[in-house]
Parts: C-alpha cells; structure tokens; sequence
C-alpha cells in the first residue's frame, strides 16, 4: 500500500518501506536481469508481494513464478495462507516440486486442486501434517499430474483408502510414497500399489495400525520382477516378523535394516 514515503511491502523479517525511487529504478532494469538477478534474492512471498506494486512488476512476478522449478513454503509452515498458495501456483506452470509441509492452512481441496490444475509437470509433492488434506485432492492431483514420482502425506488425517487407490490406477511413474500415521490406509490400498505402481521403490506405512500382512503379501505376489527396496512398517502390529523376514529375503530393506 502506499504511503508518504512510498510502497509498503511485508517481507519475513516484518514489514519495510520501499521508496517509489527504488521500485522506479528496477522498473529501468532489462527484465532479464530482474527475472535472474534481482528477485532470485527474494523469498518467494516476498516475491509474490511484489505484484501488488504495479502492472510491470505483476509482469515481473508472474514471468519469474514461470521459470520456477521448485516452490519451497515448509520454512513458513502455518504462516502460509490459501490465497497466498493459490496465488503462487496458478502461475507456476513449470515447477517440478510443491514443497507444503505443514502449511496445514494453505492446504485444502481448493488450493491443491488449483495446483493440479496449472502445475501439469509436477514431480514431488510434499504435504505432511496437513489434515485439511483429503482423498479428492490427492486424486485429482494423481489424474492432472501424470509425472508424479514422489509424494508425502504423512499424519493426513482426512486421506484414506480412496486417495491410495486414485494414485495406483494413476500415479503410473511413483517411486516414493509416505503415509505414516495416515490410518485412514488399509490392506486394500497397500495391495493396490503392489500389483499396479510396477516402479514403487519407497514405501512409508509406519504407525498405520489397520496394515496387516495380507496387503504386504501382495508385493510378494505380483507377477515380474519386484521394484520395492525400502519399506517401513514401524508400529504396524498386524505385520509379523515371519512377513517382515520374507520380504527381506526378496531384497527389501524393512524399517532400514537388510
């Protein structure tokens, strides 16, 4: 916002007064050297600030949001407000990475649906701790997103079953799934990533009461050769040692030991 002085703009270490000299004089700059040379020394809410200053910064902003590869919040955690998020990724059409870890108050249907919508090229999506976070965000982001390699939605309360089905039947590319402390998780969708996530190599299920072994067997069971080196399974009661030691003798490293 204005003032006497010039623009106001909220930076993380509180808020600073920027004359409209300095805004004036970026403005002269070449817009390469703004896109690679000045706003690179922003944090990204910084930057996001930005483009309330005028049309051309809007344009440098959006430009700069762009070229991101990776959109980083988790040092912001509970700071990080939805139209804030949504703010960010409806221009990040390019990022590979969405890192949200517990920005449980950004995280919801809409913003992530949002990010579904625009960040097509999406490979790492990190959201733990986020229980706002529910089984039709995570499949749209699954059916939207085709390139998904890497997700972690440890302690999200509100993912179930649903979502664990919604990335088996179209997460074809997951390599490294975390779901700790997600009890919403069963035999059923571990079974479902067994026999049709063929390049799953990291699975999390720790604290996930309700697996068993019968939903380990299935990796087990599946035809080809077997794509899982790491599985963690720490406090599942229902998984037993005589499971844990055949999935050993097939190569997988089981809460880190061989």
């Amino acid at each position: 916002m204005a003032t006497e002085e010039g623009v106001t703009v909220a930076t993380d270490k509180g808020v600073s007064v920027a004359t409209n000299d300095v805004f004036r004089n970026c403005s002269d700059l070449p817009d390469e050297i703004m896109l690679y040379h000045v706003l690179p020394l922003m944090s990204i809410r910084e930057v996001n600030t930005c483009k309330l200053v005028c049309k051309k910064w809007q344009h440098y902003v959006t430009s700069y949001i762009k070229r991101l590869k990776v959109i980083d919040l988790t040092q912001w955690d509970c700071m990080v407000t939805e139209d804030l998020l949504l703010g960010i990724v409806k221009y990040a059409t390019n990022v590979r990475e969405l890192r949200l870890d517990v920005c449980w108050r950004a995280v919801t249907d809409t913003s992530i649906t949002a990010a579904a919508e625009v960040c097509h090229n999406l490979r790492v999506f990190a959201a733990s701790r986020c229980g706002n976070l529910t089984d039709n965000a995570i499949v749209t982001l699954a059916e939207m997103c085709p390139h998904l390699e890497e997700l972690d939605l440890s302690s999200c309360y509100g993912i179930s079953d649903e979502a664990v089905c919604g990335l088996a039947d179209n997460a074809k590319n997951l390599k490294e799934l975390h779901m700790s402390s997600v009890y919403g998780v069963t035999d059923y969708g571990v079974s479902q990533l067994a026999f049709k996530c063929s390049l799953l190599q990291n699975l999390d299920v720790s604290y996930c009461n309700v697996v068993s072994n019968i939903g380990l067997q299935a990796f087990l069971n599946k035809e080809g050769p077997l794509a899982l080196t790491e599985l963690r399974v720490k406090n599942c009661h229902k998984v037993t040692y005589p499971m844990i030691f055949k999935l050993m003798e097939a190569g997988v490293a089981v809460n880190n030991m061989f």
